[in-house]
């Protein structure tokens, strides 16, 4: 969900080299489970994402450890399902911008997907954490690109789900300084108004 590349002031902190955005929502009427696959679902990113143009497989290739250790073998390259919810390790091509004239791309790895059940000893609730990274980024302009989710169910009778999204950028390019104006008002937008609306439709 390339919430990637979208943002205003409000929300975002510079760290060393790296441009943080914050974003969050509570989605009413939705339980952290639902919301968790929704989000961790691939194709359902470009109809929350204004900025997102479509996702496509990411092919990994997949080393033999049988081989030699020297000259491992590759296996053919392998893609995992992206019209279902990403586990830890799966991969996935998020395609932006406006192609063919404007064709922008990052791909994910997904770093974490794990949910969390309410303990009434601690005080937690029913949610979960979700996280993609990108080394490469977004080719010459940010590098070493993480979106993260934290889920979390709200209100008195737990069928309501608050939403805080982070995105995090290392700039290689001037121009990514400017990423996070578009970076705020692309999550926000994403959070508080386009997944409210895309859950009803789902």
């Amino acid at each position: 969900m390339k919430f990637l590349l979208t943002a205003i002031l409000a929300g975002v902190v510079s760290n060393a080299d790296a441009l943080t955005v914050s974003s969050t929502s509570t989605i009413k009427g939705r339980s952290a489970g639902e919301l968790q696959t929704f989000l961790a679902t691939p194709t359902n990113w470009p109809s929350i994402v204004a900025s997102s143009f479509g996702v496509e497989e990411a092919d990994t290739a997949v080393i033999d450890g049988s081989s030699s250790p020297f000259f491992p073998l590759k296996k053919a390259p392998q893609a995992n399902a992206i019209n279902r919810p990403l586990k830890k390790g799966d991969r996935v091509k998020e395609i932006f911008g406006l192609p063919p004239i404007l064709p922008l791309d990052v791909t994910w790895t997904c770093e974490e997907n794990v949910t969390r059940k309410a303990n009434k000893r601690n005080g937690s609730v029913n949610g979960g954490n979700l996280a993609f990274f990108s080394a490469d980024g977004l080719g010459g302009i940010a590098k070493n690109c993480r979106m993260s989710f934290s889920i979390s169910e709200a209100g008195e009778d737990g069928n309501d789900t608050t939403v805080d999204m982070n995105v995090e950028i290392e700039p290689v390019n001037p121009i990514a300084n400017l990423a996070p104006a578009i970076l705020k008002v692309d999550n926000d937008l994403a959070l508080k108004i386009l997944l409210p609306l895309a859950l009803k439709k789902a």
